[in-house]
Formats: structure tokens, sequence, C-alpha cells
């Protein structure tokens, strides 16, 4: 199973358009989510410089290839081959992707995932610095929810599409 860059690259999106609605006034947004961040009026009006906008992009891309080596686990058996393509047409590698390749490649497995993901490693480290930074148990809701909805679609696409087979 080989990645899939383009639908890994649009899933590099999912955390925008997660982050439209969950910080929308309606919820999250406006002033209960800058009351919340402690923002000052100043920062709350200064929008988001290009370059920052563009390494924002480069990170979602990078968090959805890594949900992509969480969720699609015979990409597993790429790596083991040294990352050679012919090697995976041959062989133990041919025979293992034409028996299991496929199983466990739904979009409901990668919310699993994302809900896993979000467990073991986004809410420790946002624990962490929600504790460290002094911010509010709500604060920390709110950042653990955004990222717990966000993963889990991520982990959903990936899974479902975000792999190309080789057999």
């Amino acid at each position: 199973m080989l990645p899939n860059f383009l639908v890994i690259a649009a899933s590099a999106f999912i955390p925008f358009l997660v982050a439209y609605a969950w910080y929308h006034p309606k919820l999250f947004g406006g002033d209960t989510w800058a009351e919340v961040a402690e923002l000052t009026a100043e920062q709350k009006d200064n929008p988001v410089k290009p370059f920052k906008l563009g390494l924002s992009i480069l990170l979602n891309f990078l968090i959805a290839f890594g949900m992509y080596n969480f969720t699609v686990h015979a990409s597993g058996v790429f790596g083991l081959m040294g990352a050679d393509q012919e090697l995976m047409k041959t062989g133990t590698a041919l025979a293992f992707l034409q028996e299991h390749g496929r199983n466990f490649t739904t979009f409901g497995h990668g919310l699993v995932h994302g809900f896993a993901a979000t467990i073991l490693l986004v809410l420790p480290i946002e624990g962490y610095t929600t504790i460290f930074e002094r911010k509010s148990a709500k604060y920390f809701f709110i950042k653990v929810g955004f990222w717990l909805i966000s993963l889990m679609l991520i982990g959903g696409v990936v899974s479902a599409w975000g792999w190309t087979s080789i057999v």
C-alpha cells in the first residue's frame, strides 16, 4: 500500500473546515474563544499572515501523513521492503498484500484511529501545555474537542481513500 498523496494533501484541509464550524461564534468562536484563550483585542483582530497560513497547511499535511501511517496498517509492508516498489510485487510481500492488504481500510476504521490518536497524543500534549500555560479546563476541552473531530475525519478519509494498491 502506497500513500495517495493527493488524498492526503486534500485531507490536510480538514482542520480548516472543522475550525470554521468549531470556532464559529455560535459554538466556541467569537468572544467565547477569545476570552478562554485570553486573547487581547489587538490579537483577536489581527489576521493570520500568509506565511503562517502556509506553514499551518504544511503542518496539517504532516498530521494527515502521520494519520495515514497510523491507520493504513499494510503500509508497514512497504517500509519492511525498504521502500522498494519492485519487492512489493513479488514473494512474501505480494502474498501478504493479496491476502490482507485491504483489511481495515474503511472510513470507520480511520475514525477509531483518529479517536485513539487524540486520546494517546493530543490529550496528554494539550493537557501538559494547558497546565503549564495556566489555562482553564474549558480551554483544554475546546482544543481537544477540535482535534478529536479533525483527527477522526482525517483518519477516516486516509483510511478509506488515502492509499494506492500495488496488487
